[in-house]
């Protein structure tokens, strides 16, 4: 089963330089959350979910660095997800983590759609781009009635 959570970025990611067995990658923690309401008790509660991603070359890098700005508009999903809980305050919090991560799309923050850069294949696929649908001609003359 597929966990899909899509919404802006509101502050930015986690970032560290150096990781991975070479030192070459950067990783990027990522937080998004979902809220959802009770349409009948009006009650809303929020889930939240963090993505783990790795980037090793400067293409890479910087299109994570635009997608993961601040006021994106991201589209991650995993296959899986961990149950991650942390006491704070006495309060006890909640997220999700999801498990190999991929980003399905981005929007920068100043509305343009990413451009991937030649050389540069992640797992991640570029964000689909809408596409106007037109309906076909229909002749309705052949119709005996």
């Amino acid at each position: 089963m597929s966990h899909t959570v899509s919404g802006l970025i509101r502050k930015a990611p986690f970032v560290k330089d150096g990781c991975g067995q070479d030192g070459q990658s950067k990783m990027y923690v990522v937080e998004l959350s979902e809220m959802t309401k009770d349409y009948q008790t009006q009650e809303k509660s929020y889930a939240n979910y963090k993505a783990m991603f790795f980037a090793k070359t400067d293409a890479a890098k910087g299109y994570y660095d635009k997608a993961f700005a601040e006021g994106s508009f991201v589209v991650v999903s995993s296959e899986k997800l961990k149950v991650e809980q942390r006491e704070h305050d006495g309060k006890t919090y909640v997220s999700l983590m999801m498990e190999n991560a991929r980003l399905e799309g981005a929007h920068f923050e100043d509305g343009q759609q990413p451009q991937q850069q030649q050389g540069y294949a992640p797992q991640q696929r570029p964000a689909p781009q809408p596409r106007a649908q037109q309906m076909p001609e229909f002749d309705d003359s052949d119709i005996p009635f």
